[in-house]
């Protein structure tokens, strides 16, 4: 795949091209319940953070949507450099775009999660992955000189990106041969279906997952494979996703290759991505991170960071992991004693309910939007 750079800096220094335009989602906003919320404390550092960061990046113009979360994280640069905020409207991102691109000086624009990887789709022409809820610290950095287009993504303080990801000891003794079936809820409604099983042999853990959904053109299967340290071997994917999906990918030797053509939002129109790249140890494969939630390592006041590669969109992302307390939830197969963890920044945020007697997941629930999963038979 034509790879995106990914560099964690604490400050930069940078000399202009012809034209650099930055784009970032706002900073962390408060969770007041309101349409229009300000930003947290942590925000405004971050904003601050984020003047510091650009402030010899010699930008001439600053960008933001009309929301205060947005404005109050432009301010600070637009108030070192003595310049305006512009107001732009995110419903009409393509005419911002080309509007951008003429403009001869470099920029900061900022947005939302769901607006700042299209617009630097539109900017850049290259893939750009999906902000998670959680996600605030990603920049994206597009590079025009010589008509040419160069997409490098950058990350503020604070980043998550900064601290090592854990080398995790998985909990195998919980491992079981066997299947658990869930039904799929949108807005409280059951969609569709999906199938978790597993599989052992001597020196690999085996899961299939296979999701259907009728009514949205989802018929998809998804194998995986990974070694008794969770380590990822390969993973394919076939079937439909609203359009056809073909996933192959292979690790060894600290490499991982292959391909990912799936359909994907409009912004995202890439195609068939080949995938050729290094690949640091202690790397996870989201589809097996997801379905062995219950052989996680998770302990009460014990957050830990864990990298995976998503074989989606060939991205890896650092997530947190961490414990939210003890539940007695009934699901269509039974009232179950479980404890309850968070996986927060996955692009989407998802809860996971797990048994405490017989460790399995019984009921997925994802942050933010209206899907849930809840165990309806399992075998183990």
């Amino acid at each position: 795949m034509k790879a995106l750079l990914f560099t964690c800096m604490t400050f930069i220094s940078l000399v202009s091209s012809a034209s650099t335009i930055y784009l970032v989602r706002h900073a962390e906003k408060m969770n007041d319940g309101s349409k229009d919320p300000e930003l947290t404390a942590q925000g405004k550092q971050r904003a601050e953070n984020l003047a510091a960061m650009l402030s010899m990046a010699e930008i001439s113009r600053v960008y933001s949507t009309d929301y205060q979360r947005t404005q109050l994280t432009a301010k600070p640069l637009a108030d070192f450099l003595g310049i305006p905020v512009t107001s732009y409207d995110p419903r009409k991102l393509s005419e911002f775009a080309e509007q951008l691109k003429q403009f001869d000086g470099n920029a900061l624009v900022v947005g939302h999660s769901n607006t700042t990887p299209m617009l630097s789709f539109l900017l850049s022409g290259q893939p750009v992955f999906n902000l998670d809820e959680t996600d605030f610290d990603y920049v994206f950095e597009v590079n025009v000189a010589d008509g040419k287009r160069d997409l490098t993504v950058l990350r503020s303080l604070p980043s998550k990106a900064l601290h090592s990801a854990s080398v995790i000891k998985p909990k195998t003794a919980n491992f079981f041969t066997g299947h658990l079936t869930f039904n799929m809820l949108f807005k409280d409604e059951v969609v569709g279906q999906t199938i978790h099983s597993f599989n052992q042999s001597e020196q690999t853990f085996e899961l299939h997952e296979k999701t259907t959904i009728e009514g949205m053109n989802i018929d998809a299967d998804i194998h995986v494979n990974v070694n008794n340290s969770l380590q990822p071997v390969s993973m394919k994917m076939l079937g439909t996703m609203g359009q056809p999906v073909d996933i192959e990918l292979q690790w060894s030797d600290g490499k991982v290759s292959g391909h990912s053509d799936m359909a994907r939002e409009p912004f995202k129109e890439q195609g068939k991505l080949i995938v050729d790249e290094s690949i640091k140890s202690h790397i996870y494969e989201r589809t097996a991170a997801i379905m062995l939630a219950h052989l996680m390592p998770v302990e009460k006041d014990s957050p830990f960071l864990l990298q995976w590669f998503n074989g989606y969109d060939a991205s890896n992302r650092m997530i947190e992991i961490k414990y939210m307390g003890e539940e007695t939830l009934t699901v269509p197969a039974g009232t179950f004693e479980t404890i309850k963890i968070a996986y927060l920044g996955g692009a989407p945020s998802q809860y996971y309910w797990i048994d405490k007697n017989k460790p399995k997941v019984v009921q997925i629930e994802v942050i933010k939007m209206p899907w849930k999963y809840q165990l309806v038979d399992f075998k183990q």
